[in-house]
């Protein structure tokens, strides 16, 4: 008996060593809890499940994450931008995009993914707690929720690059709360050097712009100003979404002049990537999705339809493009749902195309950049240096000539320029920013480029020619009547 009792004791006497297995095993269990060097800080939401399921108050969890996401600081990431909301993806100045978060009423499929870098939900289950992205569900009920809504800092315009606001003040990168546009983009000082004083225009411009521009074959001097006004128009993009700017009509006597990379080049100055190029169809539908899809990523601001052709010679003829660069937002129908894509109008639109035929309403709202080349376009050589990586190497420079062309103008008092378009505000500024600045052919290619631009008016001429031809008609001449004396 006693022999029993001595066990027992012997028994519930703690064996050291399996306190202290019991000790190490919990506290590696609590090391893997820890945050890991340079782990983030994520906010943790607690009361919604994995499927999106909430288990407290919904309005709880909303009044929870407008502080989240709409910092007192004002330093905000997620802003309401059009019909859509977005984050602001920027992390020490890198990687600069907006991404949509929810589109409509529709939350984006990317948006738990992003929204994890600043959010992540916890749930206890069976005594295990799990952690995992916001789930949709839930998140369509957050983003959509009218607090929300009513918080989220206001975009009116986003650009990649430095634009001058209504007073004509150079803005930075970063948030402008008087005009609410958002800048992503370098910090510039415009180049108030003096023009060269020369006979070509290409001489007259400083030496970045003219490095950039030499080896294109502009067919005549308005050809290269008018690519020039059109750069400046991305600088001012925000003076143009209520009053209207003109389409870059990208014309080519031939396949191979260097249409598509003078328009690759554009959008590498003014956003900083190599644009994606639309190939343009006569199907407006699908024109609409590509379109749409080449918009929602928010890195180009650049709308290149390239290579634009009809068969038969039938003149480009586009409502959805007619429509679109004409209106205030821009509307398109979202891939997949019913529900449109709607921003601002703050975008560049080009069509480039050989031997252009467009209809009247294309040439009304048209700006034309002609290039020409005699010979076989094969054997043409850049004599410089690769024009997308020079824009590329030296865009703050180029930002800062093109900047400079418009503080010159803003000095001399902002005369108008003195050629009239469809889009006349639009012309008045950029021609007289180029006039002060030595370059008076703002749109003096017009009339001559309509003449062979516009199909309509291009029938009735040959229409004309061939009656004229005909000695014996097809007309009649209509004597006049005889005096009733």
């Amino acid at each position: 008996m006693a022999n029993k009792k001595k066990a027992s004791k012997a028994a519930k006497v703690p064996n050291t060593a399996a306190q202290l297995a019991d000790q190490l095993t919990a506290a590696l269990r609590t090391l893997d809890t820890l945050p890991l060097f340079g782990a983030r800080v994520l906010v943790v939401v607690r009361g919604i499940t994995p499927g999106g399921n909430f288990i407290v108050p919904a309005e709880n969890v909303i009044q929870q994450m407008i502080p989240v996401l709409v910092p007192p600081s004002g330093s905000s990431r997620v802003y309401a931008y059009g019909q859509t909301v977005v984050l602001d993806t920027t992390v020490d100045g890198q990687d600069s995009a907006l991404v949509p978060l929810r589109s409509g009423t529709k939350v984006e499929s990317v948006a738990p993914a992003y929204l994890a870098n600043l959010i992540i939900c916890e749930h206890e289950s069976g005594g295990v707690t799990i952690q995992f992205s916001f789930p949709p569900k839930a998140l369509a009920v957050l983003l959509n929720a009218e607090p929300l809504s009513r918080a989220l800092t206001r975009i009116d315009l986003y650009a990649r690059r430095p634009l001058f606001s209504s007073d004509f003040t150079l803005l930075g990168p970063g948030y402008h709360p008087k005009y609410r546009i958002l800048i992503h983009g370098p910090e510039i000082e415009p180049d108030l050097e003096p023009l060269a004083n020369a006979a070509a225009a290409l001489d007259r411009l400083l030496p970045l712009l003219r490095e950039l521009l030499s080896d294109f074959c502009f067919r005549e001097p308005a050809d290269l100003t008018n690519y020039l006004g059109l750069m400046l128009t991305g600088l001012l993009i925000n003076h143009f979404v209520i009053c209207l700017k003109g389409v870059a009509l990208v014309d080519g006597n031939q396949p191979g002049v260097g249409k598509t990379l003078l328009m690759r080049v554009l959008g590498v100055v003014m956003d900083g990537v190599d644009p994606n190029l639309i190939h343009y169809t006569p199907d407006e539908e699908e024109l609409q999705k590509r379109t749409c899809a080449t918009l929602r990523p928010g890195r180009q601001t650049a709308l290149i339809y390239d290579n634009a052709k009809q068969p038969s010679g039938t003149p480009i003829s586009s409502p959805t493009i007619e429509a679109n660069s004409m209106a205030p937002e821009i509307s398109l129908r979202i891939l997949g749902v019913s529900e449109n894509y709607v921003r601002p109008n703050d975008v560049i639109w080009a069509i480039t195309m050989n031997q252009t035929r467009v209809s009247p309403d294309l040439m009304s709202r048209g700006l034309p950049i002609r290039l020409a080349h005699d010979g076989p376009p094969e054997k043409r050589v850049f004599t410089g240096p690769d024009p997308i990586e020079f824009a590329r190497e030296h865009r703050l420079g180029i930002l800062a000539e093109l900047a400079g062309f418009v503080v010159r103008w803003n000095q001399a008092g902002r005369p108008e320029g003195s050629r009239s378009h469809r889009c006349h505000r639009w012309a008045k500024i950029i021609g007289g920013i180029l006039e002060v600045n030595e370059f008076p052919d703002f749109l003096a290619n017009y009339e001559e480029a309509s003449g062979t631009f516009n199909a309509e008016l291009e029938d009735l001429t040959l229409l004309i020619e061939a009656v004229l031809a005909q000695p014996e008609g097809p007309f009649v001449v209509v004597e006049p009547p005889e005096d009733d004396q």
